[in-house]
């Protein structure tokens, strides 16, 4: 069948032309019987976009040769990393069985972990803060659209200028206590939100 369609395409061709294609393709194919001819024959009908899918490997240690194989998502990052725990001693276990105990903040589906201010005794959290401690955000891309703040135990308001800061890059903030923040963040994650979340730890 492939060398009827072949001899086909050639009837456009000039005679040397078609000389010449038929020249080569004789030699390519000259030890090919009717036989080989009908096996190699694909109903492309039956075989999803066309293409012949790759025999898969019988050794799990041999890797395939496929086309497909070869593509993979650079911006898959696999499973947003999330907060599983939330430890007696006020750290975390995230859903990547790793064990922090300081404040850390979860971007893109990674963790990060942070360096914020000392709590100033006697004040709320984040009181009188530089704004170096939110730097992260200016060079994150794609910028979460919500900020979510873990306040610690208890439920502390956000001071203004923070609120500001955040808002003129376009993100909204939402404050509530640490345990809170981590299920609400988990839950908007695994929704496909663009959600960041960043926790003070229990004090």
């Amino acid at each position: 069948m492939l060398r009827q369609a072949l001899l086909k395409s050639t009837s456009t061709f000039t005679k040397s032309q078609q000389l010449r294609c038929l020249s080569s393709t004789a030699t390519r194919f000259k030890n090919v019987s009717e036989e080989d001819w009908s096996k190699a024959y694909i109903d492309t009908s039956k075989v999803a976009n066309n293409a012949m899918p790759q025999t898969p490997p019988t050794n799990p240690n041999v890797i395939p040769n496929s086309m497909l194989a070869a593509f993979n998502n650079m911006f898959d990052r696999g499973p947003n990393v999330g907060v599983e725990i939330i430890t007696k001693t006020g750290g975390f276990v995230l859903s990547n069985n790793v064990k922090i105990e300081q404040p850390l903040i979860l971007l893109n589906g990674s963790a990060f972990l942070w360096n914020p201010p000392p709590r100033t005794p006697g004040h709320m959290p984040m009181k009188d803060w530089d704004l170096d401690a939110f730097k992260i955000f200016d060079i994150v891309s794609p910028r979460p659209e919500l900020v979510l703040f873990g306040t610690g135990k208890e439920l502390a308001p956000l001071p203004e200028e923070i609120r500001k800061y955040f808002f003129k890059k376009g993100m909204q903030v939402d404050q509530m206590n640490t345990k809170h923040a981590a299920a609400t963040y988990n839950v908007l994650a695994e929704e496909g939100r663009r959600v960041a979340l960043a926790l003070l730890p229990f004090e």
